[in-house]
């Protein structure tokens, strides 16, 4: 959504929706909720000691929704490896494409990751083209090659990056000093 649909929902004008997101105006609470309401989204006050609780609520709701979109986008790659591999079974490279595909299938998405298996799926998608066209079989051979390595890659980044911890952003201030 741009800053100007946003104005236009909450009924701001852009260049002050601009300066709220560059931290250029001393944001009123009842814009808060406005534009926190515009985005489908609500603004509580929620304990500090319960903070982790929320915050692990609202990533396993993303996560999932993200992860079902996922295996979505794969099982549409399987069954197309699946038409392939009854056309052409003489394709040797069509069990490493499958076998990349089962890999992926096993790991949990967020939106980020979500977006990078969607680049990941790019050579993926050619596929499909080339096998309603009746292409060559050496051109899917190729094609299978770089589907197949672009999916691996994608997999071993999302398996060998360490986990990143978001930190808990502790106020500058407090009024009490009554945890840590």
């Amino acid at each position: 959504m741009t800053q100007k649909e946003l104005g236009q929902r909450v009924g701001l004008p852009q260049s002050h929706i601009s300066k709220i997101e560059k931290g250029a105006v001393d944001l009123q609470l009842s814009s808060l909720v406005e534009i926190a309401r515009a985005l489908d989204l609500e603004v509580k006050l929620v304990p500090r000691k319960a903070l982790p609780a929320v915050e692990g609520a609202v990533r396993a709701h993303g996560t999932t929704v993200e992860t079902s979109r996922a295996l979505n986008l794969l099982n549409e790659q399987a069954q197309l490896a699946e038409r392939i591999k009854g056309s052409f079974p003489d394709l040797s490279q069509i069990e490493g494409f499958q076998n990349a595909i089962r890999n992926i299938l096993k790991l949990q998405f967020d939106a980020a990751q979500l977006k990078a298996l969607d680049e990941a799926l790019q050579p993926a998608k050619r596929l499909k083209s080339l096998v309603e066209a009746q292409g060559a079989a050496s051109k899917l051979a190729k094609q299978l090659e770089e589907a197949t390595s672009s999916l691996r890659h994608f997999r071993n980044i999302q398996v060998h990056t360490p986990l990143i911890e978001t930190r808990r952003q502790l106020p500058a201030y407090r009024l009490e000093e009554d945890d840590e």
